[in-house]
């Protein structure tokens, strides 16, 4: 079954009192094709990212097998990112 997958594509950063990531892959779109080429194929992916956007990570979704032709790259343009500090 074909699965069409449109949503945010971006970046998290975590802080918590034991550490910090920063660059993670995130957005909903992301965790939802990614998931999805475990069930479906083809996963194909609509989102935008800035040109900052970690080859690395677009490379993890090639291997994973999800179509990302409307992936769409925004030179000069910057990635979504959410920042979130937990506290405990």
């Amino acid at each position: 079954m074909d699965l069409l997958v449109v949503g945010s594509v971006g970046l998290d950063y975590v802080e918590t009192p034991f550490g910090k990531i920063e660059n993670a892959l995130g957005g909903a779109a992301t965790y939802i094709a990614l998931t999805a080429s475990y069930f479906s194929k083809p996963v194909r992916l609509v989102g935008v990212v800035g040109d900052d956007f970690p080859q690395e990570h677009i490379d993890m979704l090639d291997e994973h097998l999800v179509e990302l032709d409307n992936l769409e790259i925004v030179k000069g343009g910057k990635d979504f990112s959410l920042g979130r500090k937990i506290s405990l």
